[in-house]
């Protein structure tokens, strides 16, 4: 198991230090319009894969659904991102407690695309949303990003390491047998110790450290999301596009779920 456990860490290394160097270099030079471009691309990439996964071809319809958004976001801006974002989270929510009564539903797969697409937007619309429009009395937008990436990632660490050396106890053996209740448990205690060591130092307010926490089961439900639908399709990984860690929905299936519910959270809380 040790000997597993030191060969996954190896070959996930490169990869993920890769993309902590470009995120930290990015968030660093504080520049909205280099931020707002990765946005963008990340969320092409990922409708991009989704697609590719789907065994549903883009017809009209679908096209006059996906336009009409875009039009409506750039008419309407913020308003509109309030609205949507408020959808999106509902529907977390709604999958959430769906999720726990271990129920199935073809409108929760890969091969429905207007849902992948709403997804994807909820999750380009909540970051443009706090680089563009949130206000934090005292306390960078740019870090506030950091935590709430920074957070995810923590969470899906603490539950690998946790979970690969003492977890026994199956969480939701159906959809994902290798995820566990130590997994879990270890995610949230790594999450929970960074948001209070950050506090501790003032680096963000009490309100956030609640939000942050509140969001936090929500990055666990993204990533059951995606497992329940890769297990439908007899998948490993939704791509292969990053080294060791499968393709882009495998890496931001988390975030996907956690960053519309944070920004909500926010604009009620903070």
């Amino acid at each position: 198991m040790a000997n597993e456990l030191y060969k996954n860490i190896l070959q996930r290394l490169p990869a993920a230090l890769s993309l902590v160097f470009c995120i930290f270099g990015v968030l660093y030079l504080q520049n909205i319009f280099l931020i707002l471009t990765l946005v963008i691309a990340a969320g092409f990439l990922l409708i991009k894969e989704w697609l590719m996964l789907s065994e549903l071809k883009i017809d009209l319809k679908q096209i006059i659904f996906f336009v009409t958004f875009f039009l409506f976001s750039i008419f309407y801006t913020k308003g509109f991102i309030d609205f949507f974002l408020l959808i999106i989270s509902s529907f977390w929510f709604i999958y959430g407690f769906y999720f726990i009564s271990n129920k199935s539903s073809p409108f929760f797969s890969f091969d429905n695309n207007y849902l992948g697409f709403l997804l994807v937007l909820g999750f380009v619309y909540g970051l443009i949303y706090l680089i563009v429009f949130s206000e934090f009395n005292n306390i960078n937008k740019f870090f506030v990003l950091f935590v709430i990436l920074f957070n995810t990632v923590l969470a899906d660490v603490g539950a690998y390491l946790v979970g690969s050396s003492i977890g026994k106890t199956p969480l939701f053996p159906e959809i994902s047998p290798n995820k566990t209740i130590e997994g879990l448990l270890g995610g949230v205690g790594f999450v929970a110790i960074f948001v209070s060591a950050i506090y501790f130092f003032n680096l963000i307010s009490f309100d956030l450290v609640i939000v942050s926490l509140i969001s936090l089961p929500f990055a666990f439900i993204g990533d059951y999301f995606e497992s329940q639908l890769k297990r439908d399709k007899s998948l490993k990984d939704s791509g292969s596009i990053i080294p060791g860690h499968g393709g882009i929905w495998d890496r931001l299936d988390s975030h996907i779920a956690v960053v519309p519910i944070f920004i909500v959270l926010t604009k009620l809380m903070v």
